[in-house]
């Protein structure tokens, strides 16, 4: 393992120069993917291990985007690329961008395994506890009143209500706008959540992880596939649905997103490691039924799912 990081940072200068090493930059989330697909393909073949670093999608799209003579040529992203962000990427030259879904990820609402009392959270529940403006009865938006989980719902516990939750740089971010307030009828019209004082903005990992096994009641939306390391730390079943393998992967559990990377198809003849660095993302041995991100937590997309297109 160390032998791998040390020629991957000893080789990084390719990715300018010599354009014989992959660059990928993007996603937090997809960053362990990333890095397990990069340690066998450089295993398995004679290339260079491709350089994979971890910033957010957000940012991802921004440096894959830049006119610099496409330094990065693979971002990992756990939402799907915006409009604004595919027109600005194609740029003047309309150049086709591709886009593979490698799998699925459940977004688990985590909390500190000593905590109890959150077996009946659902997601209106969630929605309740985060919007800054909710309806009265009369129909009008008003400040979010709730200070406790048992004011939204009495089989909740009788506790302050404290969440975590990614910044908008974050895809993990979007995947939350999107599932969580974007799906309740009753508070489409303000989708805003509220101020920093009454819910915690995370942005690392490793602190969001830290914070939650200090404080029981906490509650964080974090990606599935980063729950394996921590064992401190339990995902809550939503809706009565345990966050399973099979319930994601048939798309029960209500808080499931795709994960992707995006690519110029046109950097095929660039780099000559890209087309099979690819390749081994898409094979078997790496997301199959029993391929190695399955066993690190992806979720394989069905046989009659869509994997690609050009955008």
């Amino acid at each position: 393992m160390k032998i791998i990081l040390f020629l991957i940072l000893l080789s990084s200068w390719y990715c300018v120069e010599g354009r014989i090493q992959v660059c990928q930059t993007g996603s937090s989330s997809v960053y362990p993917f990333a890095m397990k697909v990069a340690q066998e393909f450089f295993k398995k073949t004679k290339h260079l291990a491709p350089l994979i670093e971890s910033t957010s999608t957000g940012r991802g799209f921004v440096d894959f985007c830049l006119e610099n003579d496409f330094w990065y040529d693979v971002i990992s992203a756990s939402r799907p690329i915006k409009d604004q962000e595919l027109e600005q990427c194609k740029g003047r030259s309309r150049v086709p961008i591709l886009e593979i879904c490698i799998g699925l990820d459940g977004i688990a609402v985590a909390v500190k395994k000593s905590s109890k009392g959150f077996e009946s959270l659902r997601l209106q529940d969630l929605f309740k506890a985060i919007v800054k403006k909710i309806k009265d009865n009369d129909g009008v938006l008003v400040d979010n009143p709730y200070k406790k989980w048992s004011e939204i719902n009495p089989k909740l516990p009788n506790i302050p209500i404290r969440i975590l939750i990614p910044s908008k740089a974050h895809g993990t971010r979007d995947a939350f706008e999107h599932l969580v307030l974007g799906g309740e009828h009753e508070i489409r019209d303000s989708q805003e959540v509220r101020e920093i004082t009454d819910y915690e903005s995370a942005d690392s990992h490793n602190l969001l992880f830290e914070f939650l096994e200090r404080n029981s009641g906490t509650l964080a939306f974090v990606g599935m596939n980063l729950l394996s390391n921590h064992t401190s730390v339990k995902p809550l079943p939503i809706n009565a649905i345990e966050p399973t393998f099979i319930n994601m992967q048939q798309q029960r559990y209500p808080l499931v997103r795709k994960l992707f990377i995006y690519l110029r198809k046109e950097n095929y003849r660039r780099v000559d490691s890209l087309k099979p660095y690819i390749n081994e993302w898409l094979s078997a041995d790496a997301s199959g039924e029993e391929g190695y991100l399955t066993k690190m937590g992806l979720i394989p997309l069905s046989r009659s799912s869509q994997r690609q297109r050009i955008l």
